[in-house]
């Protein structure tokens, strides 16, 4: 080894560039490795920090274990917790976002606590740093004021899913508990007797419910490492042409097979731990950055955003492990002599068409379900069995993974057609050599292949879901609210509530409405356009009543009332009220409203008109939407990157072929199109496919559930994937000038 460590040293200068760019390569594949790693570490660290209040909901969501653990202990008195128990109805909110609620209650002085968290008694309450935030820099919302007198503190993190996670733990008596039970009839949330916390917590360790976003996040793991592994293995095998007369000369001055080999392995090793150092010292610096992305609408506890010491060993050694194998397969087509070297050019082996079979499956699963039978067998069978949907999962696989597998024959495939096709000799020339190449060239953009399709995919499909959330609204029946109004619904008020109301100063005007049996309500004519969208016909009078139903859809016109023919079946009193234009006015509302509740038991709502507007699309789609383009955009220019090194390298190996084609004649004008050429053919080529795929089967997989829904994709799906295509060819463009030094005949006059 020492020898092998002084011949590098000896022969360092002219591979510094080549090592550069290895370290450089394996340098961002680290950063991103790391920054992946760390994301998943925080993701399973959030929910092991909220997993312990999950033994409050005894119900279907927990799992069994956690049911067996809390089984009555002798003497122990129970910990009753209960989960958004103390106000029934839905204005535990800030704005659009809902507040979690924890409500305990010890039933004696000998029931379990939670460690660093002392219960809280009836009137005193813990609030989670994101919302302490809240509530210090909005007091005039008076939010504290909901949840009881008594602040005791902010929640310890260990409790707290997120650093701006919304939650609330209070105190509760014997009285509450009765009110728990009574709003169970109802469809409240019940509380559950807690006997031991230590047990409670190991019970939670089996996170069933978040399986789905492990799998989610392997899944993405894999397709985006694909293309930084690719990137890796062609930068370490980069110049390998370049290295055989060094190599040569070595072995002219006495060293022995081995020792080159050992030259060549140690090269790499040093490049790659070099690159792991660098990698690793640029994600520390980037680290304190990661805490301000965003996953299922709240950031992360930069705490948990880490790597652990056996992670990084692991990933530490399988980089250095594919390095070192890049570099001996590599190695394996040069044979060294004393007096030359002779490059052991194998034939490439044809790319046969059997790679093709599991792509060709999974296109026939996909075309089988566009077909009515198809459909009509999905549609029959999602209800009571899996099938269905173990069935797209495997052939949107199939397709995935098949792209990759068929990738070298689709490759050749389309070369062979340009070449069949086409005129031009340069065009010939390039199509020729990526269908003798196939493989080698479809390596250098798999990459990228596989971030378009499953990218495609899946903002294709969430394209579809927030339509269908945008036209959600149409259903909405409070979205025929003008916005700024409020509609307060509550069987609990007291008598003088809207003279009180009417007094604040962000109440603009306040009218009463009634609730009917049927779910609809009577608002007075000469008031319905302050407060709605709506206007009563010309023919109505004031004393008129407008029917409409804020629980049903949207309608166009609402029916009328007249006053000599009330129903007397009006079950409850409501007040429908415009506010000034600001968004602290309607959790002002809702405050007032808590304040003003004498039976906190009873159903109490605040239907907010501007929220009412707007579509409601699930945070963790459109958190994995943000991921998705991300992904494509990493993957896109890693893909890019691992081209133009691809590019590069292929130069330099084929500098005697490309030699002999200028002194044939072709001048570095056309040299420069052929190069040009076998790059953006297999690259916009196989882009075109793997997103066409990708958004082909969105649509099947979308209409086999609903006829109605239809992909409409972002400008910047489009900007990514074309952007990325353009600073490809650019990228290729700008590294063409090194033909001339190739090709000169002063630096292949020795040849």
């Amino acid at each position: 080894m020492s020898v092998s460590w002084l011949l590098i040293k000896k022969t360092s200068q002219r591979s510094i560039g080549r090592l550069g760019l290895m370290v450089s390569a394996i340098g961002l594949g680290t950063v991103i490795l790391l920054s992946f790693i760390s994301g998943i570490n925080g993701l399973l660290s959030r929910y092991e920090r909220g997993s312990w209040s999950s033994i409050a909901n005894p119900g279907q969501n927990a799992s069994e274990a956690a049911k067996k653990a809390q089984k009555p202990i002798n003497g122990v008195a129970p910990l009753r917790i209960g989960i958004n128990s103390a106000i029934i109805g839905n204005t535990s909110m800030w704005r659009d976002k809902s507040i979690f609620q924890i409500v305990m209650h010890a039933t004696g002085d000998n029931s379990p606590e939670f460690s660093d968290l002392k219960t809280p008694k009836k009137g005193e309450y813990y609030l989670s740093a994101g919302l302490e935030k809240v509530a210090r820099e909005h007091p005039d919302e008076n939010i504290k004021q909901r949840f009881g007198t008594t602040y005791l503190g902010t929640i310890p993190s260990k409790y707290s899913s997120s650093p701006d996670a919304l939650e609330v733990i209070k105190g509760a008596n014997d009285e509450d508990i009765k009110l728990w039970d009574e709003a169970k009839k109802n469809g409240a949330p019940s509380s559950a007797n807690i006997y031991s916390i230590d047990n409670s917590n190991k019970s939670q360790n089996e996170l069933f419910t978040n399986m789905f976003l492990l799998i989610m996040f392997t899944l993405g793991g894999t397709i985006l490492l694909f293309p930084i592994v690719m990137f890796i293995s062609v930068s370490t095998q980069l110049g390998s042409a370049q290295r055989e007369q060094r190599y040569a000369a070595l072995r002219l001055i006495g060293a022995t097979r081995k020792q080159v080999n050992s030259v060549s392995l140690l090269e790499s090793f040093i490049a790659t731990t070099v690159g792991i150092a660098i990698g690793s010292l640029i994600y520390l610096g980037i680290r304190p950055l990661l805490g301000n992305f965003e996953f299922d609408g709240a950031h992360f506890w930069i705490q948990d955003l880490t790597v652990s010491l056996p992670q990084y060993i692991i990933m530490s050694v399988l980089t250095i492990v594919l390095s070192l194998i890049a570099s001996w397969w590599g190695m394996r087509k040069i044979h060294t002599s004393p007096l030359g070297v002779a490059r052991r050019e194998k034939i490439n082996k044809k790319a046969r068409f059997w790679r093709v079979i599991p792509l060709a499956i999974g296109i026939g699963i996909f075309v089988w379900l566009s077909t009515p039978n198809g459909a009509s067998w999905v549609k029959n069978q999602s209800a009571s069995s899996m099938a269905p949907l173990l069935i797209i999962v495997g052939g949107v696989l199939l397709v995935m993974f098949g792209l990759i597998f068929a990738g070298a024959w689709l490759t050749g495939f389309i070369s062979r057609l340009f070449a069949l096709r086409t005129r031009n000799a340069i065009v010939l020339l390039s199509s020729r050599r990526i269908s003798g190449h196939s493989r080698k060239v479809f390596r250098s953009v798999s990459g990228l292949v596989l971030a378009l399709f499953a990218g495609s995919f899946y903002l294709a499909s969430v394209s579809s879901i927030s339509d269908l959330s945008v036209k959600s609204i149409q259903d909405n029946g409070y979205s025929q609210l003008k916005p700024d109004t409020a509609i307060v619904i509550s069987n609990a008020l007291g008598n003088n509530f809207s003279d009180k109301l009417a007094k604040q100063p962000y109440i603009k005007s306040i009218a009463k409405i009634y609730e009917l049996e049927n779910n609809s309500s009577l608002i007075s004519c000469n008031r319905l356009q302050e407060f709605t969208k709506h206007s009563c016909p010309n023919n109505a009078s004031s004393e008129d009543f407008a029917n409409i139903n804020f629980t049903g859809k949207v309608v166009d016109a609402v029916k009328i009332v007249k006053k000599d023919q009330l129903p007397k079946n009006i079950s409850a009193e409501s007040y429908i009220v415009l506010m000034t234009p600001s968004d602290s006015s309607i959790d002002k509302l809702r405050s007032f409203v808590i304040s003003e509740v004498e039976d906190k038991g009873s159903m109490t709502y605040v239907a907010d008109g501007n929220r009412a507007q707007k579509p409601i699309l699930s945070s963790i789609v459109s958190s994995f939407a943000a991921l998705t383009y991300i992904g494509i955009g990493i993957t896109s220019f890693v893909a890019v990157a691992s081209l133009i090194v691809s590019t590069v390298g292929g130069l330099i190996e084929r500098r005697k072929s490309l030699f002999t084609l200028r002194l044939g004649g072709m001048t570095i004008g056309q040299m420069k199109k052929v190069v040009l050429i076998e790059s953006v053919i297999p690259l916009v080529s196989t882009s075109i496919l793997a997103a066409g795929s990708g958004i082909w089967i969105a649509v099947v997989f979308l209409r086999t559930f609903s006829s109605s829904v239809r992909v409409s994709l972002s400008p910047l799906y489009f900007a990514i994937v074309i952007g990325s295509l353009v600073v490809a060819i650019v990228g290729i463009w700008v590294v063409l000038p090194i033909l001339r030094k190739i090709t000169d005949i002063e630096q292949n006059q020795t040849e």
